[in-house]
């Protein structure tokens, strides 16, 4: 055996977690996607801009031509949309652990998922609840992860329910899809790397919890309890 082979053995390979690569990739696409979606929205706003001057051009025209631009128009809007969801989301946010308005953190999740969760029908039931303990930033990624859990799962034109509610010393989410039944496996808490694992991990980090049954609508129903303050 050479040196360089008798020196090869001798490393201690580190296992590798499961899903790590996986998580990686996500994460590699979500820093070059935000620092691709800042050039990419300032794109859109100069041809919204363009867009909005052909259209009072146009408006007095009859014709196929303005309705083209009508759409094009409404097409820049709903791609800048999307792009905002993005930077949004991607946003670096402090890590700090308080109590946290659980209704307002559901509804910027809501409000930054308006573009994907379109088409869909969003039954909200946010109940005046006591503050949580909670790292705002880290609740805010597991919901926007449940979310669009949820929105994936759901049949084409579909229903997601929302619920907010306080319970015996707890505030309780509550997120439900009319998906497909029964769950599968990889959409159990216990898939290494897999989104709900990664949002479970999150939730315990400051003290909550995260459970997963089947929902009366028909498919998953994912609930994080946090201690109320």
């Amino acid at each position: 055996m050479t040196l360089a082979r008798r020196r090869l053995a001798q490393v201690r390979l580190e296992p590798m977690e499961p899903g790590a690569v996986e998580v990686q990739r996500y994460a590699n696409a979500g820093r070059l996607a935000a620092g691709v979606s800042q050039e990419l929205i300032s794109a859109l706003g100069i041809a919204h801009t363009e867009m909005d001057l052909l259209c009072e051009l146009l408006a007095k025209v009859e014709g196929p031509a303005r309705e083209a631009a009508a759409d094009g128009r409404a097409a820049l809007s709903r791609a800048a949309a999307n792009v905002a969801s993005v930077l949004s989301v991607a946003r670096a946010r402090p890590s700090q652990i308080a109590g946290v308005d659980v209704v307002e953190v559901v509804e910027a999740a809501l409000f930054d998922l308006e573009p994907r969760l379109a088409g869909l029908t969003v039954v909200r039931e946010l109940d005046a609840a006591p503050c949580a303990r909670a790292d705002r930033g880290a609740l805010l990624q597991a919901l926007v992860s449940l979310l669009l859990d949820a929105a994936d799962a759901a049949q084409a034109h579909g229903r997601i329910q929302v619920r907010v509610r306080g319970e015996s010393g707890h505030v309780a989410v509550c997120i439900e899809d009319d998906g497909p039944s029964p769950i599968s496996p990889e959409s159990l808490p216990d898939s290494p790397g897999s989104p709900l694992w990664i949002s479970r991990s999150a939730v315990r980090s400051f003290g909550g919890e995260l459970s997963v049954a089947s929902s009366p609508m028909g498919g998953r129903q994912v609930t994080i309890r946090l201690r109320a303050v």
